[in-house]
């Protein structure tokens, strides 16, 4: 009887120890969804295909669609970085099978020239497509169709994963503050700091010794969609920046770079439609620049006209990735963690 009791008593403790252990899921857990995290450089993508399929059109093909210029930019970078890879050594590489985005292209006969979908399903986030194809001509229509979901979902990868860099060292003051002053849910990391503020405007900053990373954050009523439209976001923009947003130099101060390629486009984020311009801002009565990208909205909970903006200055350094940074803690807008 003693030895039973002992026992019982030992398996009691047992079973109080594993129930501790099944706790609630940690923020990171909710971030990745209980999966390891990816891996791959910002916006680089693998492509995996034999050499003998890859040559010629197909890697035409895949640069036209995959390295064309990224918009807005004051030097020549990709939209990715395509890295080709011969089926053997992905498919004995661990590593390679855990990176961020991926497309493969499986060409041989008796295929069903289909295209399939992984999305999240070994590591988080990821993105695998696989072309199963057996003739040419299935092979080209079928990337042109997809070539803009594929894009898109990879860039919701690199959204994705920065937005969970910066919540894991979120800067939880700050972002209290802005959903206080403007009613939206930002995630800022804890590099930033709020530089300015006024009642209806923001200046957050994130420096180092030969760089600056800036977001004006800005409010106003919406009085029609007349403010959505190309010059008026630009005409907002550059008053809002000269006043807020003084150079080194005596008198300088922050504008829009109009002698170069302004670009627009609708987005949407979150369920939010957005109104995105790329392009150049420079120092007035200084010589300093670089790109910016920028979103005006109508607030749905305020009916605010608000207008996140984030200009970087990085003279050594390619910007495509850093500016990539910043965007995502717009695409980070409001977004909810379950």
């Amino acid at each position: 009887m003693r030895v039973n009791l002992i026992n019982t008593f030992v398996i009691s403790i047992i079973v109080i120890l594993f129930a501790s252990c099944k706790s609630e899921p940690t923020t990171k857990d909710k971030l990745t969804n209980g999966l390891p995290s990816s891996a791959g450089k910002t916006l680089e993508m693998l492509v995996v295909v034999p050499d003998e399929i890859y040559k010629g059109e197909l890697r035409d093909s895949i640069g036209k669609n995959f390295e064309s210029v990224q918009k807005g930019l004051n030097q020549d970078e990709p939209l990715f970085d395509v890295v080709h890879l011969q089926p053997e050594g992905y498919i004995h590489s661990e590593m390679l099978q855990k990176h961020r985005n991926i497309l493969i292209i499986d060409y041989k006969a008796g295929n069903p020239n289909k295209i399939y979908q992984e999305i999240n399903q070994r590591v988080f986030p990821q993105a695998v497509y696989k072309l199963m194809i057996d003739n040419r001509d299935s092979m080209f229509a079928i990337l042109t169709r997809f070539y803009p979901t594929i894009k898109k979902q990879f860039y919701k990868n690199e959204h994705d994963r920065i937005f969970n860099a910066f919540k894991r060292d979120e800067n939880i003051k700050l972002t209290e503050q802005i959903k206080k002053t403007f009613d939206i849910n930002l995630v800022i990391s804890s590099e930033f700091y709020l530089a300015k503020q006024k009642k209806d405007f923001f200046w957050i900053r994130k420096e180092t010794k030969n760089e600056s990373y800036d977001i004006m954050i800005y409010k106003m009523p919406f009085t029609s969609n007349d403010l959505l439209a190309k010059s008026k976001i630009i005409d907002i923009r550059n008053k809002i920046a000269k006043e807020n947003i003084p150079g080194p130099a005596k008198d300088s101060y922050m504008g829009t770079e109009e002698r170069f390629e302004i670009y627009l486009d609708t987005v949407k984020i979150n369920n939010i439609i957005m109104i995105e311009t790329r392009g150049l801002w420079r120092l007035f009565e200084d010589f300093m620049g670089g790109p910016f990208v920028n979103y005006v909205f109508q607030n749905p909970s305020t009916k605010d006209y608000v207008m996140i903006d984030c200009f970087l200055y990085s003279p050594k350094k390619s910007k495509r990735d850093l500016l990539m940074q910043m965007e995502s803690i717009v695409y980070g807008i409001n977004k909810e963690i379950k």
